[in-house]
């Protein structure tokens, strides 16, 4: 059984969880230096999100970039998504197996580094409940 079963259930725990960790001086800190937009494809449920870092803040909205070509494109399934955010998938290794596939630079990707690790340490912390 996945662990998203619709869009909006996926939709929802990524936006909360980028919601909470805004508030986080890390986080504030690593969207200091970014300037990029990440589009996330997901299967299973079927969804897109984009991530558009800029001047210090993000949006992350459904869909994909109205304005202009994602920097980076980010695919995978939504089981995939939920280990990549709660820190239980070897990323590098996800890559390499082509669990997620990545169409853009993997230099961009990097960038995001200071970020997703912050989400995924406090993601850790409020799905363990410490």
């Amino acid at each position: 059984m996945a662990i998203f079963e619709t869009p909006d259930q996926l939709y929802s725990y990524i936006s909360e969880l980028f919601e909470e960790i805004a508030t986080l001086p890390e986080a504030k800190e690593a969207l200091k230096s970014l300037t990029l937009n990440v589009q996330f494809n997901y299967s299973m449920p079927d969804c897109r999100m984009t991530l558009t870092a800029a001047n210090g803040g993000y949006t992350l909205a459904r869909g994909t970039c109205d304005d202009t070509s994602p920097d980076v494109e980010l695919t995978m399934t939504g089981d995939t998504a939920y280990k990549f955010w709660t820190g239980e998938l070897n990323v590098m290794g996800a890559i390499t197996t082509r669990e997620i596939g990545i169409i853009g630079s993997l230099g961009k990707v990097m960038r995001l580094t200071p970020l997703i690790k912050t989400a995924v340490r406090y993601n850790r912390e409020r799905e363990t409940g410490f």
